[in-house]
C-alpha cells in the first residue's frame, strides 16, 4: 500500500512517486530579526535543507491539528511591510516544497511568511512548551473505578489537572 499525505478529501499527493534526488531551487525572504538565529539553526543542522524538513515534521502536527490559525481573507496574506527582509536561496527536497505549498493553500499564507511562522515556533520552542504543558494518561483501573486523567495545563507556575472517573457496576 502506498502511503498518502492526505490534505483535504478532495486534494491528495503521492509523495512516494516524487524523486527525493530531484531538487527546486527556492528563496525566502528572512525578516532582519531572525536572520541571526536562523544561521545558528542551520549551522547545526548542517543546511537550510535538512533544517526546512526538521521544521515541517516537528510541526506537522499542529499545522494539520488546526492550533495553528488560518487566514480568513479571500486574498493571500503576505509577511508585513518594514521588516528589512533578506533573501535566503536554497534547494529544499522536492517533497518538502510540495507539502509547503499545500499548507500555503491551507492556510492562505504566503510561503514566506509560513516559513517566518514555523521559525518562529522554534526559535521560542513552541513545540516542547507544548508538550510539556498537556497532560494525557491512559485510563487507570481502581476497582469498580476507572480514573481517566483528560487533560491539564501549565499556567501562571501551576499545573491545573482534570480527571473523569467512570463507575462499572
Amino acid at each position: 500500500m502506498k502511503s498518502k499525505f492526505i490534505f483535504t478529501k478532495k486534494q491528495t499527493a503521492e509523495l512516494r512517486e516524487m524523486d527525493e534526488v530531484v531538487e527546486t531551487s527556492c528563496t525566502v525572504l528572512i525578516p532582519e530579526i531572525y536572520w541571526v538565529e536562523l544561521h545558528k539553526k542551520i549551522e547545526s543542522f548542517g543546511s537550510l535543507k535538512i533544517y526546512f524538513a526538521y521544521l515541517l515534521k516537528k510541526y506537522e502536527i499542529f499545522l494539520k491539528s488546526g492550533i495553528i490559525p488560518y487566514s480568513s481573507r479571500l486574498k493571500t496574506e503576505y509577511q508585513a511591510k518594514g521588516q528589512n527582509l533578506i533573501r535566503k536561496d536554497f534547494e529544499p527536497w522536492k517533497k518538502d516544497w510540495f507539502v509547503m505549498k499545500l499548507y500555503r493553500a491551507a492556510f492562505n499564507f504566503s510561503i514566506n511568511k509560513l516559513f517566518v511562522l514555523l521559525l518562529r515556533l522554534d526559535l521560542m520552542d513552541f513545540a516542547e512548551i507544548v508538550e510539556s504543558s498537556i497532560n494525557l494518561d491512559f485510563p487507570v483501573p481502581t476497582g469498580k473505578e476507572w480514573v481517566f486523567q483528560y487533560g491539564g495545563f501549565f499556567q501562571n507556575n501551576k499545573i491545573h489537572q482534570y480527571e473523569r472517573i467512570f463507575k462499572f457496576g
